[in-house]
């Protein structure tokens, strides 16, 4: 796992001559699959170096999918992984999303009816030695660095610390430069949920029928001359209005019931 904090060090000197662009992308669709992505350009004089990230992610991802890449001068190329659920993606091989044994949590998982919480704790780390000697970094070189990692929700986030909010706060940005170029530390926090449609859909019929149930026993109620039947048929309105009010309720809790995450949600895997 130390050999993928290895090759982003080792393009620290692309960083620091500011001729180069790194971008790790994080897709979540709203059926819960997960598309990881990153991209490495830099000019010419790098181009071996970017040669030798690319044949070291082939060897730590046999399933990676290539694609060069160029944005002006530069040129590079674009990884990207895919998993068919944020489960199997928190098992999976990743230095910026796995657990740092004492600073985060990774991911968690809290499951409901309606929803599947969770909340991302990702954490990077920086430190000044890993400027390579020479390299001087002044406000020039800082403003031309791109390192940036960004999470893309199917929804609206809940919760998160990032840097930019684009797309409602359905894109979220963390500006990781500083960190590498001065040292530090930087969290990267989000909370969201991925809806159940099928269960919203399902619940939202029977609340429909029961409703619908309900209208209907008590026009019959009305209308009923005998009162026997008048009784009978005010008693399945009440049993229906019944059911369906204490359907509302329960949904409105599950809904609006705020999640508290515990140790045991965490699905992530530590760093080895």
């Amino acid at each position: 796992m130390k050999r993928i904090l290895i090759l982003a060090l080792s393009f620290f000197c692309i960083i620091c001559a500011g001729c180069a662009k790194v971008n790790f992308d994080l897709i979540i669709t709203s059926d819960g699959a997960v598309f990881r992505k990153w991209q490495f350009l830099g000019t010419t004089p790098f181009t071996q170096e970017i040669e030798n990230i690319k044949i070291n992610n082939e060897k730590l991802f046999p399933d990676l999918k290539i694609k060069t890449v160029a944005e002006g001068e530069m040129h590079g190329y674009e990884f990207s992984l895919y998993y068919p659920d944020i489960e199997s993606f928190a098992q999976a091989k990743s230095e910026h999303y796995a657990i740092t044994v004492g600073k985060n949590k990774g991911i968690s998982r809290h499951k409901s009816w309606f929803f599947d919480e969770y909340d991302f704790d990702f954490f990077i780390k920086g430190s000044q030695a890993n400027v390579p000697v020479g390299a001087t970094v002044n406000q020039a070189m800082f403003s031309e660095v791109v390192y940036d990692n960004t999470i893309r929700l199917p929804y609206p986030a809940e919760s998160h610390n990032a840097d930019t909010v684009l797309e409602g706060g359905k894109a979220l940005k963390w500006d990781l430069a500083p960190v590498l170029l001065y040292g530090g530390e930087k969290h990267m926090n989000v909370r969201f949920k991925i809806w159940h449609k099928d269960k919203l859909f399902m619940t939202a019929a029977i609340e429909l029928l029961l409703l619908a149930a309900t209208i209907f026993f008590f026009i019959k109620a009305r209308a009923e001359e005998f009162e026997n039947i008048g009784k009978d048929f005010r008693f399945k309105r009440n049993v229906f209005a019944g059911l369906f009010i204490a359907l509302g309720i329960i949904s409105a809790y599950l809904i609006l019931m705020p999640v508290t995450f515990t140790e045991a949600d965490i699905i992530s895997v530590a760093r080895n």
